[in-house]
């Protein structure tokens, strides 16, 4: 009996283009008279400098600005490079993990705005005797425009499918231009997957680094390693698969090896030089190998380091 292939699924089956967008007040003003006033008294040019005031306290917006901080760094981490227009490549099998955290920081990031705003008429006042002579009422949007200068919001869009190109033209125009849709797609892939491998490769490089910086002396520790140079890798290597939308074998074969031996306890790296060195060895062995194939040659990893 003849076996049917399934074809493979289409690029755009497996992944999409995402942008994350988040608009905030600065609460900061160009003052054009304190800048005129600082030049004419150290004998600069008008245009040597600029003051800036800082409208509220830092910690008024310290909330807000830790939400969009977290909301960027993680959007990023979970999606690829694409273009210069603000959308990344979103992989299909990390959407739902995508779209939970951006809710749940979408639903931080508006009670901070609630508080901010419910504050808001009591950090005007407080900033009237903090600024003193550089108080300026219309530097403050009204109340009720505040709310509008802040917004999260995602948007998800599918990836160009040359298959979907139906634009009425001769057919070997339309072919020409469903050949650059492809080629424009593949090499956009292309740098998604170096920066994937560039990601693991840093992560693991800097693991490498760290162990083998570390010693313990009759003084106490030199070098001591963050805990981060362990869970960061821990979290790629959890979120790689579902990154490597190009299907790439070798780069799922080196997450692999890293998950089986470099996911170690901080605490246990820092009291066993044993594991430490086994383990900075594993690390550097497969820092070598991704170095050689990044060059373009390979680097065979030696069977050390514990076993799957």
């Amino acid at each position: 009996m003849n076996s049917i292939s399934t074809p493979e699924p289409s690029l755009s089956s497996r992944a999409m283009l995402c942008s994350l967008s988040i608009s905030m007040w600065s609460a900061r003003k160009h003052d054009p008279e304190a800048s005129e006033e600082i030049a004419q008294r150290h004998g600069a040019q008008p245009d040597a400098g600029r003051y800036h005031k800082v409208l509220l306290p830092k910690a008024a917006l310290a909330e807000v600005q830790k939400i969009v901080s977290e909301a960027r760094q993680d959007h990023y981490f979970m999606t690829l490079p694409w273009d210069d227009n603000g959308y990344r490549v979103l992989p299909a099998a990390a959407y739902t993990d995508h779209t939970e955290r951006m809710r749940q920081l979408s639903n931080q990031f508006t009670p901070a705005i609630d508080t901010l705003t419910q504050q808001f008429g009591q950090l005007v006042e407080e900033a009237r005797v903090r600024l003193g002579g550089l108080f300026r009422p219309e530097d403050y949007p009204a109340p009720e425009e505040l709310r509008s200068k802040f917004s999260f919001e995602t948007k998800v869009m599918p990836l160009p499918d040359a298959g979907d190109f139906r634009v009425t033209l001769g057919d070997d125009e339309k072919e020409r231009i469903k050949r650059q849709i492809t080629a424009a797609v593949e090499a956009s892939l292309q740098v998604a997957s170096r920066e994937l491998w560039q990601r693991l490769y840093e992560a693991v490089s800097h693991l490498a680094e760290r162990l083998q910086a570390y010693k313990v002396t009759g003084d106490g520790i030199e070098h001591p390693f963050r805990d981060s140079v362990v869970t960061n890798l821990v979290k790629l290597v959890d979120v790689l698969p579902k990154l490597n939308v190009t299907g790439d074998p070798e780069l799922e074969h080196l997450a692999a090896q890293a998950r089986s031996s470099l996911l170690v306890d901080p605490q246990e790296l820092r009291k066993s030089e044993s594991v430490r060195t086994e383990t900075a060895k594993a690390a550097a062995a497969i820092s070598a190998r991704m170095a050689g194939y990044m060059s373009g040659y390979l680097i065979p990893v030696p069977n050390e380091g514990r076993a799957a």
